[in-house]
């Protein structure tokens, strides 16, 4: 079972799906808050998927850029994953849609790349941001753990 997050809008798709941690076993916090993932796109007239290499920490910065634009209605944002599986840039137009545009590849290959762009509503973003809420509150940064010793 994973727990998804979707990017929507008129003619495009982005699906991230989480599937748990990779290694929920890891004592090292670099190696502790890597996500089991894919990412999944819809731009007409492209479908794909591939498993995706996200960490805990791609998951609150998409939170919290997307969340602060929203709030706002207004202005841009940017983000980047890690590994750039994913860009995503984020502008309101003065008719109130934003526009979405980005690249999605796989880890590792730069032959297989995908440069998108399509336009959503405010409305449907505020879903994936409840969507993004909940997958940094199941799967959230592990921090250092200090043992006494």
């Amino acid at each position: 079972m994973s727990d998804t997050v979707s990017i929507v809008g008129q003619g495009g798709k982005i699906v991230i799906e989480v599937f748990g941690y990779e290694n929920p076993s890891a004592l090292n916090v670099d190696d502790a808050n890597w996500l089991s993932s894919r990412i999944s796109v819809d731009v007409e007239p492209f479908v794909g998927s591939f498993k995706a290499a996200l960490t805990t920490y791609d998951l609150s910065v998409l939170y919290e850029r997307l969340e602060t634009v929203l709030h706002d209605l207004s202005g841009q944002f940017s983000f980047q994953s890690t590994e750039d599986n994913l860009t995503l840039e984020a502008e309101f137009a003065r008719n109130g849609t934003v526009e979405l545009k980005g690249v999605v590849q796989a880890s590792g290959s730069y032959k297989a790349t995908l440069h998108y762009r399509f336009e959503s509503e405010p409305g449907r973003l505020y879903r994936a941001v409840q969507e993004l809420k909940l997958l940094t509150e199941k799967f959230p940064a592990k921090q250092e753990s200090s043992t006494v010793h």
